[in-house]
């Protein structure tokens, strides 16, 4: 009789989509190719839709082996499963894989006495080097790359490293049809795909486990790509995610983008391929963003920073490209019509306050039109960060929170609770200071990134010189006065409630029922709950800015700064049906900030302009207005309503 083997790798709900189980697939795809383990073991259908622990644990079969790939969103889960796992099958081999495996693995069999093995690194060949010596026992002294706890001491065994493996000799599941049994019944469920073309990453950034793992690149073969992505598109698969650390750095990335674009014009499909570029920004990128946009298979390229801090970018061990060269890429991408990205994480150590605002300015006025992501620090198992040693250096306090990924579903009652670690303070960044910054970084992407002030701060800037950052603080420091600013103080106050909940473990992200059953990052939650108070929120901010405006003594005319505001207030996407649909101007507003937005040189003028708003109409539905402006449109800027001017 064959064995029963369970592969468990649950991936975050987000609506009705989640991702086919990648990791599992490998795994079983390669083990099932290995006669012995083919012909001994029966692998039973994928566990990776995530329940309540009882009801997982109701569809094992007499398992013999129970894998469990683990990573932030699933570890917890994981580990109530393997323990309720031991007390149903005692004699089941209980292993361990994934990135939340800690590199000292010991510990993970230390910590948890139901766990039999511990997988460091890659899985594939180790993982069937398991399954074929358990058919004789538990003695896996021979198996590389491993911590296992010995049968007849008890005592945690630790192996020699296993060499990394030759990629393509490992088989796709996808071309395996390991994933058909799903996609044939799948409903109302959308699966999407996860495919590598190469693995590794030559960085070694100390807040990331992709270049602290495997340094080494190696790539997949072109023909067995292409296969698989004939294979998403025979399939009708939508999204697919490409699971590289820096998409564009390989001659072969370009043919890729070009496969997919074809196949989306032969099929149909995907619809959506999402990269993470290369973090130089190069020629071959560039031809990879313009191929992929031009086909509306991406939303954009990702241009990022993390710091612009110099002292920071040494201590986290990452350079980035300069300044200058940032404005010109900006400015490159702009004429192809392809917006652009960028990262800033906050926390890293030997960041202040001083230099994280300043690296925000520096970004805004470098010019970054389109979408800024703003991340606090978190500390990922298996990176330098994580180090003991490191954290103690720089004065590393984190704390730990309650994990709601972004746009996933809410964690049901009974299912299992899942956390992360941020930072909280640094020996450079008190936690006062990690607060205000926390706060300039809200204001930030919800203006800014989220566009709610967008045209308001680009004319107080090239109109007056006021930086961004000025602004930003002076809305902070008296948008709180809840007589004065009711719509400001209401957003102030649910933000500064938000931001006491993350010191007291509650998750990064929140849920706003009328908006859909998925999460919000809080930026996002602003922009959805000001959305049905544009006006007023467009009448307060004028009023602050003019206080800004006098304060400074500088010399304006409120009538112009008036209408300034009414060309936010137009080009805001709105749910409101009845919103005029053209906007009248006596300076020639339109044209001004169309100007400034193609790079080209212009100024205000007393001359009559028409603005024409192509609004969208969401029919009242605040779910639908949520998922297509910010869930589906963030990256290309949907918060931002088009239009025309004559």
């Amino acid at each position: 009789m064959k064995k029963n083997a369970y592969l468990h790798e649950f991936n975050i709900l987000m609506d009705r989509k989640v991702y086919l189980p990648n990791v599992s697939g490998m795994l079983r795809a390669y083990a099932e190719a290995q006669p012995r383990i083919g012909g001994a073991y029966q692998f039973m259908p994928f566990l990776f839709v995530r329940q309540e622990p009882e009801k997982i644990a109701r569809t094992w079969d007499n398992p013999s082996v129970l894998a469990f790939s683990s990573s932030m969103w699933n570890h917890q889960l994981n580990l109530t499963l393997a323990r309720r796992a031991r007390e149903l099958f005692p004699e089941a081999l209980i292993v361990f894989g994934g990135p939340h495996v800690p590199t000292r693995a010991e510990k993970l069999l230390e910590d948890y006495p139901f766990v039999d093995v511990a997988v460091r690194s890659e899985g594939e060949v180790t993982f069937a080097d398991l399954l074929a010596r358990f058919l004789e026992g538990k003695d896996f002294s021979g198996v590389d790359g491993i911590v296992y706890r010995d049968p007849v001491t008890n005592e945690c065994v630790r192996t020699k490293d296993r060499s990394l493996v030759d990629i393509n000799e490992l088989p796709s599941p996808y071309l395996a049809g390991l994933y058909d049994e799903f996609l044939d019944r799948r409903g109302n469920v959308e699966y999407q795909v996860i495919l590598e073309t190469n693995r590794g990453c030559p960085f070694h950034c100390s807040f990331c486990a992709w270049g602290n793992s495997i340094t080494k690149v190696r790539l997949f073969d072109i023909e067995r790509i292409k296969r698989e992505i004939d294979w998403v598109g025979e399939k009708q698969i939508s999204y697919v995610f490409g699971a590289d650390a820096n998409f564009g750095m390989f001659p072969q990335d370009k043919r890729i983008a070009e496969l997919f674009v074809e196949k989306k014009h032969q099929d149909g499909y995907p619809k959506v391929f999402r990269v993470c570029y290369g973090k130089n920004a190069t020629d071959r990128i560039f031809e990879v963003a313009k191929l992929l946009e031009a086909s509306k298979m991406t939303a954009g390229v990702t241009v990022s920073f993390q710091s612009t801090d110099p002292r920071t970018l040494i201590l986290i061990g990452r350079s980035n490209i300069k300044i200058d060269t940032y404005r010109e890429l900006l400015k490159r991408y702009r004429r192809e019509g392809i917006s652009v990205y960028t990262e800033l994480v906050l926390g890293l150590p030997g960041e202040t306050y001083e230099s994280f605002a300043r690296g925000i300015e520096e970004v805004f006025q470098a010019g970054l039109y389109d979408q800024v992501g703003i991340f606090l620090c978190e500390v990922l198992p298996n990176t330098e960060m994580d180090h003991p040693d490191y954290a103690e250096l720089h004065g590393i306090e984190t704390k730990r929170i309650e994990l709601a990924e972004t746009h996933a579903v809410r964690r049901q009652p009974g299912e299992v609770r899942e956390y992360e670690d941020i930072v909280v303070s640094t020996r450079a960044m008190p936690r006062e200071d990690w607060k205000r910054s926390v706060t300039l970084a809200w204001m930030a992407q919800t203006l800014h990134g989220l566009k709610l002030g967008f045209f308001i701060a680009l004319y107080l800037f090239k109109r007056f010189g006021v930086r961004y950052t000025e602004l930003f603080e002076h809305l902070i420091a008296e948008g709180a006065d809840r007589d004065r600013f009711p719509v400001f103080a209401r957003e102030y106050m649910f933000f500064a409630e938000y931001l006491e909940g993350l010191l007291s473990g509650k998750p990064q992200c929140v849920f706003l029922d009328e908006f859909g059953r998925i999460s919000w990052q809080i930026e996002e939650a602003t922009f959805l709950r000001l959305s049905g108070d544009l006006a007023e929120f467009c009448r307060e901010f004028q009023v602050l800015v003019e206080k800004l405006l006098r304060e400074r003594g500088i010399d304006f005319e409120p009538e112009e700064v008036r209408e300034v505001v009414s060309y936010q207030l137009a080009r805001s996407a709105c749910m409101d049906p009845s919103r005029p649909r053209e906007w009248r101007f006596s300076r020639n507003l339109p044209e001004y900030f169309d100007r400034l937005m193609r790079d080209l040189p212009t100024d205000i003028q007393k001359k009559p302009q028409t603005l024409a708003v192509a609004a969208t109409d969401y029919g009242g539905k605040k779910g639908e207005f949520a998922r297509q402006v910010i869930w589906y449109g963030r990256r290309d800027c949907r918060t931002l309503e088009s239009a025309t001017w004559y």
